[in-house]
């Protein structure tokens, strides 16, 4: 998340809009009643939203809706997303540790944009909605959803700093916290072929990064998780090229497999020793 991001969030908790909040400041709405809230919403789907939204408001947006489906689920930042099309409409609700962030809908346009409102808890009518526009991300893979690829990887590394040692950096995997990496230390995650979103908490900071990754089959890349300030203990994710990763993963060693939170997704094998 660049500073503009982190910036929003602030304004965003100033005006009520609390989209980057902790728990704590989420709404009281729960899982259930947002369950309930797109359960109302019944027409067979005219649209598909599958893919990478943008958004000045909440950012990129990642959603999965299989085809001849009316479910869409996904991630945006570490936010966990329910959704559902009705007509060509979709429902949308950002859930946190079983809490509704914020709630919206938008509808297709010819142009292929997505516009409506959204609110802080369950979408209600009236004239306290925000605006919201999603615009379809620039570059959508031709491998997109490929099933029966081989598996792509991604290596996240975290180099070892005298500063902030004992600081977590949790590795999101689309919404969902698959390890904690720790200080000088790497690990592999074994991911499906398409489009994924790598994120982490920010230390210090409202809000999260994330990274958005167009995996083929059978490929690597690399992340970084970056401390790039001595005096304050922020993360900052960058992608890294193959010949920058090797240098620096032969001073690091694998990740312990206590911090693993998703073992089917995370490997701790050696890397080029």
């Amino acid at each position: 998340m660049n500073s503009r991001k982190y910036l929003f969030c602030l304004v965003a908790i100033v005006t009520g809009l609390v989209l980057c909040a902790p728990s704590a400041l989420l709404a009281k709405d729960n899982t259930n009643e947002a369950q309930s809230w797109l359960a109302t919403h019944t027409g067979a789907a005219e649209i598909n939203v599958d893919g990478v939204w943008d958004s000045s408001d909440w950012g990129k947006v990642l959603l999965h809706q299989a085809k001849d489906a009316r479910e869409v689920t996904r991630t945006s930042d570490n936010w966990e997303i329910e959704g559902v099309v009705s007509g060509k409409t979709v429902f949308l609700a950002f859930i946190g540790k079983g809490q509704v962030g914020f709630t919206g809908e938008a509808t297709m346009n010819e142009d292929g944009t997505l516009t409506g409102s959204y609110s802080k808890g369950i979408l209600q009518s009236g004239s306290g909605n925000k605006k919201l526009v999603l615009h379809k991300a620039a570059s959508q893979a031709a491998h997109q959803g490929e099933t029966g690829g081989a598996p792509a990887h991604v290596v996240v590394f975290r180099k070892h700093y005298h500063n902030c040692p004992q600081v977590k950096a949790q590795v999101f995997v689309d919404g969902k916290e698959a390890v904690d990496i720790q200080n000088g230390r790497y690990l592999t995650l074994n991911l499906s072929p398409g489009i994924h979103l790598i994120g982490t908490t920010t230390i210090g900071k409202i809000g999260s990064q994330t990274q958005d990754l167009d995996l083929a089959p059978g490929s690597t890349s690399y992340i970084n998780f970056e401390f790039p300030s001595a005096w304050v203990c922020t993360i900052e994710i960058q992608k890294t090229d193959a010949t920058e990763a090797e240098k620096a993963l032969s001073k690091l060693k694998p990740n312990d497999a206590n911090k693993v939170k998703i073992p089917e997704m995370v490997s701790l094998d050696p890397i080029g020793k």
